[in-house]
């Protein structure tokens, strides 16, 4: 049992607590369950001279009753305030009263004469919307302690409470399920927990816990929920139910079911809200649903869903919201026997990727009647699912079905599609479309069909069939808007594989902003932009853009019912883009949230997989490398050229992990061929050979590479290579390379070019300039999560003295020699050679450049995992057996 609870967040709520408690004390409010007892504890802390006070209903009706084991057995005549006062230990103890608003009215008034009369600091809480004693209210009301409101916890907050809570990292879609799911309050939040494990729907995989399946109402759960709803009476209860299983309702549509009387009397004991804007109806708390409608038995949950329908159906509404309510609510309650409806219903679901209720629904319509087209609907709605064997099966009893040009496509589609996510069979599914569309003559239909096909020709790496085939669609006619979307799309994938990864950038855009102007989302066409999007700002260098790409289809897969598809897929390029700016425990982390929604082996586990395996060897955690490599196996189809390149290009990190630079420097060099003609990938593997030490194999082709990519990351690539080629490193340029790096937020990348720059200085005997490049690689290496790779190893920590960092900590602050002296008792020539001693052996000229080179040893940052101690670890250290948070790995 989780018994005690992370305090995280009410920072600024905190810091006013204890400002107020340093004069006469405060009053905390909030409703019940936010944590105001909690944060009323950590703001006292373990204070000596804390006294406490619990007020109970049980006790409100014996003067004193909340005070007895303060005070004395035998109370005085006359005047019991004094004597209470008198009697409490300690000379201005600090108070701490939970529950305040329950207090007798004695010892309200105990508590009130405290605050009057400076004999004690007080720290109140006290439950907003209930009646208090009037001494309790004139606390705040007459301005004697500082009123402090706390409301519900904020979504980031109810995220570090989870991952305290749960000692692990907790998938984001689950964060914000369970924050909405509780309303912020933390007693829900606590609770849902323990419901989530008990039931097993809340379970850690691959290092990420994650909520599947309903919310589970256990008995602490139902009887808490139950407690704040209190006493109602059936004519409430049943207005409850309706809006429980239809919220939210129209006021007018609620009012045709339950008496507005009784609505308004549910509103007055705030069980229900009621919008100012529309008149909509709704619970006041998402648990009082989920206990409410536990509550009903089978027989009464039909009859509410059933009348519910009924109301919505006669009230004519024709959006696709209400269609989609009253076929789940027709579902549920058997009256379902139109599979039209049933079947618009499913493609909403589909279309918000709520998977499993489409499902659900499309299994209806199919079995309601609804012929070939429910049936190609849901095999849509299985493979996007990653159900794949179940999509076949359905796909082979409709094979031999007649069918129209418009259901041939989607049905090629789908089986098509599922070929090459479930199986990885490109060839096989581009058949399918090409028979398809042989088979049709109507333009639209043979288009959609053909799309598909440049899809998996870029899946397959065909990029120059994958233009012909784009070609052949704008040939057949004007593409309809639907056509054009998906056209746009294909182009941003091929583009940046043709080297034109600035046009990309432009098209993404363009299309994205179409889409955004529809009425109706269209999930799947935009992570199908997000991907090139991503992948051209990488190419450029534009690591803000890619971040932008990563975060809509993060976004996607979070307001999509958390969409595995593009949480793991957008996880892939956030993870991308972080280890890029040296950042490998972020890129970690987002692989690992990604991960955690795989339902098995699927084409798109593949780059994040990869990404994963990357980032573990940029740390030289071998463990965790090996871990990753093995699930990869159980997980990913290695198919396509996203996750063969991906995997390509992690493969010579893992080999420098292991040791074996050599081994690396041939696999960056095989990379490299395999993607001559994939500007891409080849000029990731191509600069890979020069960070490993081989720039003279690969100068030549970075500059021609770089005449044919926009963007300023292929120039200093490029520069980087001449820069250490045939004629051994020019330190200057290095230094140069390493400063553009850093422009561009490759803080790795930066350090490895200072790094070689210093090796340069070193050859040539200049020690000064030396040290300068090795005190920026340090600095910049510190600032990325550890990261060890080869051209960083042997970096030292930069040595001063403590006589020598307290004087150098002194300049860097601004003071002069002269008040750095006088401060110290030293000479001025003292002080002044001491810091030309400083600089040397840092290599800075400047107090500015002192002071960042302070910042960051005061940190303990660097290279490696000890850098206050020495150099760097060797490399491809295999000692950490245990790999934390590794895949399979105990952490």
């Amino acid at each position: 049992m989780r018994t005690l609870w992370p305090f995280h967040g009410r920072a600024a709520q905190l810091a006013a607590i204890r400002s107020a408690l340093s004069t006469g004390g405060a009053v905390l409010a909030g409703p019940a369950g936010v944590g105001k007892s909690r944060l009323a504890a950590e703001a006292v802390g373990e204070a000596g001279d804390l006294v406490r006070v619990l007020a109970t209903a049980a006790a409100s009706g014996i003067p004193l009753g909340a005070m007895a084991h303060l005070l004395p057995p035998h109370p005085p005549e006359g005047n019991m305030i004094r004597w209470a006062a008198d009697a409490l230990p300690g000379r201005r103890p600090l108070l701490l009263v939970d529950d305040a608003h329950l207090l007798d009215s004695a010892s309200a008034a105990l508590v009130l004469h405290l605050v009057v009369s400076g004999r004690a600091r007080v720290l109140a809480t006290v439950r907003s919307g209930e009646r208090a004693p009037d001494a309790v209210t004139a606390l705040w009301k007459d301005d004697l302690l500082q009123r402090i409101e706390l409301g519900p916890l904020e979504l980031e907050e109810a995220g570090r409470v989870l991952t305290g809570a749960l000692g692990g990292e907790v998938e984001g879609p689950t964060v914000r399920r369970l924050w909405r799911a509780g309303g912020g309050n933390v007693l829900f939040l606590r609770e849902l927990v323990l419901a989530g494990e008990s039931s097993s729907a809340l379970a850690e995989r691959h290092g990420v816990w994650r909520w599947q399946g309903e919310i589970s109402v256990t008995t602490r759960l139902r009887e808490l929920v139950e407690g704040r709803i209190g006493e109602i009476t059936p004519a409430e209860r049943e207005a409850l139910e309706f809006v429980a299983y239809g919220e939210p309702l129209a006021a007018g549509l609620l009012a045709g079911l339950a008496p507005m009387e009784t609505v308004r009397g549910l509103e007055d004991r705030q069980l229900v809200t009621v919008s100012p804007e529309d008149l909509s109806v709704r619970l006041a708390h998402p648990l009082y649903g989920e206990v409410i409608r536990a509550g009903c038995g089978e027989l009464r949950t039909r009859e509410v869903l059933s009348r519910l329908a009924d109301a919505v159906e006669a009230a004519g509404s024709d959006s696709g919201e209400d269609a989609l309510r009253v076929a789940v609510w027709r579902l549920d309650s058997a009256t379902a026997d139109d599979p039209a409806p049933l079947m618009r219903a499913c493609r909403t679901a589909r279309s918000r990727r709520d998977l499993e209720l489409a499902v659900r629904l499309g299994r209806a319509a199919l079995a309601a009647g609804g012929g070939v087209p429910a049936g190609v609907l849901l095999a849509s709605v299985l493979t996007y699912s990653d159900r794949y064997d179940e999509t076949e099966a359905v796909l082979l009893g409709l094979a031999a079905e007649p069918m129209d040009d418009m259901t041939r496509a989607d049905f090629a589609r789908v089986h098509a599609l599922n070929l090459v996510w479930g199986y990885g069979r490109g060839e096989e599914a581009c058949e399918v479309l090409e028979s398809a569309a042989a088979a049709m003559t109507e333009p639209e239909p043979r288009q959609g069909a053909l799309i598909i096909r440049t899809a998996i020709e870029h899946f397959m790496g065909r990029f120059s069939q994958t233009r012909r085939t784009i070609e052949q669609v704008l040939r057949m006619g004007p593409p309809s808007p639907a056509v054009a979307i998906g056209l746009a799309a294909m182009e941003a994938n091929v583009l940046p594989h043709e080297g034109r990864g600035e046009q990309a950038l432009a098209l993404v855009d363009r299309t994205l902003a179409t889409i955004g102007g529809l009425p109706e989302a269209l999930p799947t066409i935009t992570m199908a932009l997000v991907v090139p999007g991503a992948v051209a700002a990488v190419m450029t260098g534009d690591l803000a853009a890619a971040w932008r790409y990563a975060e809509i289809g993060y976004r996607i897969g979070e307001d999509h019912g958390g969409w595995s598809r593009a949480v793991v897929g957008a996880g892939a390029l956030r993870a991308q883009v972080c280890r890029l700016r040296g950042q490998p425990a972020e890129a970690i982390r987002w692989c690992r949230q990604g991960l955690g929604g795989l339902r098995g082996r699927t084409l798109h586990a593949g780059p994040c997989l990869a990404e994963l395996a990357h980032a573990y060897a940029l740390t030289g955690d071998v463990a965790a490398v090996q871990a990753t490599m093995d699930l990869s196996n159980e997980l990913a189809l290695k198919v396509g050229h996203q996750a063969e390149f991906a995997f390509r290009l992690a493969e010579p990190w893992v080999l420098a992990a292991r040791g074996d630079v050599t081994g690396a420097v041939a696999a960056a060099h095989g990379t490299a061929e395999a993607a001559r003609d994939l500007p891409a990938y080849a000029l990731f593997a191509l600069h890979d050979l020069v960070r490993l030490g081989a720039a003279e194999l690969v100068s030549d082709r970075l500059d021609r590479l770089a005449g044919r990519i926009g963007g300023a990351l292929a120039p200093v690539f490029a520069r980087h290579a001449r820069a250490m080629g045939d004629g051994g490193p020019v330190p200057r340029e290095l230094d140069a390379v390493s400063e553009a790096f850093e422009r561009l937020g490759l803080l790795l990348h930066a350090a490895e070019a200072s790094a070689q720059a210093a090796r340069g200085y070193r050859l040539m005997g200049v020690v000064r300039a030396e040290r300068a490049a090795e005190t920026r690689a340090w600095a910049l290496a510190g600032r990325c999560d550890g990261a060890r790779t080869p051209a960083l190893a042997g970096l030292a920590v930069p040595e001063l003295t403590a006589r020598q960092r307290e004087i150098a900590h002194l300049a860097a602050s601004g003071l002069s020699n002269r008040d750095i002296a006088e401060r110290l008792t030293l000479s001025i020539r003292t002080v002044a050679n001491t810091l030309v001693h400083v600089y040397e052996r840092i290599g800075v000229n400047r107090r500015e450049e002192l002071g960042a080179i302070l910042r960051v040893m005061n940190r303990g940052a660097g290279p490696g995992p000890s850098p206050a101690h020495g150099p760097v670890a060797r490399w491809g250290d295999t000692t950490r057996a245990d790999a934390p948070g590794a895949p399979g790995a105990s952490a």
